[in-house]
């Protein structure tokens, strides 16, 4: 769908976006950039309803589970230089193996491949 469309593209040029700050020596703006693709992802998710698409339509909630791991695996990836402890529990969630983490690993060739498993939920930030 072109929902899906929209953010995985948004997420294939964060790299670029992201990096533009760091040229910029605006490190603080380069991590904004990265959260401002995870807000967008909340909004995805909120409108895709996946808890309601497993009820209905459980092949569009794959597809929509599947878009949301890929966003995050460039989240993931780009946020390794700020909080790397926790970049890497989110790629370790995902199954990313550990030699495809680096910026080079943005591209579509290393895409999550479809019905990839990925590991027991675990909090990455848990609540005090």
């Amino acid at each position: 769908l072109e929902e899906d469309e929209k953010i995985l593209e948004s997420a294939r040029t964060l790299l670029d976006r992201a990096g533009k700050e760091v040229s910029n020596q605006a490190i603080h703006r380069y991590a904004d950039t990265v959260i401002e693709m995870v807000w967008d992802t909340n909004k995805y998710i909120d409108t895709m309803e996946p808890w309601a698409l497993k009820k209905t339509d459980t092949k569009r909630m794959e597809t929509v589970l599947y878009v949301i791991m890929e966003v995050l695996r460039h989240v993931a990836i780009l946020y390794q230089p700020i909080i790397p402890d926790s970049a890497n529990k989110i790629l370790d969630l995902l199954n990313v193996p550990k030699d495809e983490r680096t910026f080079a690993h943005l591209t579509d060739k290393y895409m999550i491949k479809e019905g990839s498993a990925i590991s027991k939920p675990k909090a990455v930030f848990p609540r005090k």
